[in-house]
């Protein structure tokens, strides 16, 4: 096998938690040492992250504009190797993980630009952050997106998460880089545009990552309506939808709020609103069980909590980002336009 030159990238922000076993399994890779390069991109921590990364043999670079995007920008300007993986701060790669991801790139068609593998969860994560994961596995929780799905075929997809993914480093360059107005969601906007011009994603099952899960009922709801804020930003920078159920949760909400306002006068809309209620839940029930199989664990029944939870935080976050717009626009004065 051929061991080309490999640039490493982890974008990082008060990982003090984390980081330490993050660059462990980096440094422990089943991958020649002279072949590959660790490049930590700090977003000014304001915790220990940067004293802990201090003491391995890694490059350090500080990314004052502190995004991820930024960070990723900034690990690709000052890679070393045409071949750019990323991960993140709180995630452990597998030993063979970088050598497979090579194996893959080396053998793929001329025009897969990035590879990649599972996004897998720490079975010592909290409970609620490990229901999280495994609810996000299903179709109903992910709509069988490879950030979540985690399949177990090699197979092409629309787009690779930067927790686990190798990049030909040209076709970054080539699509413009990461944007860094995109605070949630850089990943899925470059991946979108390296599609559009041509190049392909490959999904590797043996490519394994772990990723932690923090999970507590707040930071899940604001991350998820975040998500629904970026998917919105995404339709607004591209003119179409990104991933064919991102406007579903919207939707369903809008509707919901339309028939109760029209059920003081026709009873008609409640009926079919609550038709439609009970064939929701009767899939998150379904989803619930298949949570429960996977975790092994009767806590899998907190997915009949945090799937509706999900779905009801993105679609108020991607609402919320167009009435800000139309707010915005309507707040012009006809000397601004």
């Amino acid at each position: 096998m051929e061991y080309p030159f490999v640039s490493v990238v982890v974008g990082i922000r008060n990982e003090e938690k984390f980081i330490e076993e993050c660059i462990e399994s980096l440094l422990h890779l089943d991958y020649p040492q002279a072949s590959y390069e660790i490049i930590i991109v700090d977003g000014m921590s304001t915790d220990k992250t940067r004293d802990i990364v201090q003491k391995y043999p890694v490059r350090l670079l500080l990314n004052e504009r502190k995004n991820v995007a930024a960070a990723r920008n900034l690990g690709v300007e000052n890679a070393r190797g045409d071949l750019v993986a990323f991960t993140d701060g709180d995630c452990k790669v597998y030993p063979g993980w970088l050598k497979t991801l090579v194996s893959e790139m080396i053998n793929a068609p001329e025009d897969v630009a990035c590879v990649g593998g599972p996004n897998l969860i720490f079975d010592t994560d909290p409970v609620f952050g490990r229901v999280v994961g495994h609810a996000q596995e299903t179709f109903l929780g992910s709509g069988g997106s490879a950030q979540s799905k985690n399949s177990t075929k090699k197979h092409y997809v629309s787009s690779l998460p930067n927790c686990n993914a190798m990049y030909k480093k040209n076709t970054i360059r080539e699509a413009g880089y990461f944007d860094e107005r995109f605070v949630v969601g850089q990943d899925g906007d470059l991946n979108y545009r390296i599609n559009k011009i041509g190049y392909k994603f490959l999904y590797i099952p043996e490519a394994k990552v772990l990723h932690h899960r923090r999970g507590t009922f707040k930071s899940f709801s604001v991350r998820m309506f975040k998500y629904g804020m970026w998917m919105a930003e995404l339709f607004k920078k591209h003119g179409e939808f990104v991933r064919w159920y991102a406007f579903l949760p919207s939707i369903a909400i809008l509707f919901a709020v339309l028939s109760l306002i029209v059920s003081l006068v026709y009873t008609a809309p409640i009926v079919v609103l609550l038709v439609l209620m009970a064939l929701y839940f009767v899939l998150v029930f379904v989803t619930s069980i298949q949570v429960i199989y996977k975790m092994k664990s009767k806590y899998g029944l907190f997915a009949l909590f945090v799937i509706p939870v999900q779905h009801v935080a993105y679609g108020l976050g991607f609402l919320y980002s167009f009435a800000n717009s139309l707010f915005l626009s309507k707040a012009r004065s006809p000397s601004d336009i």
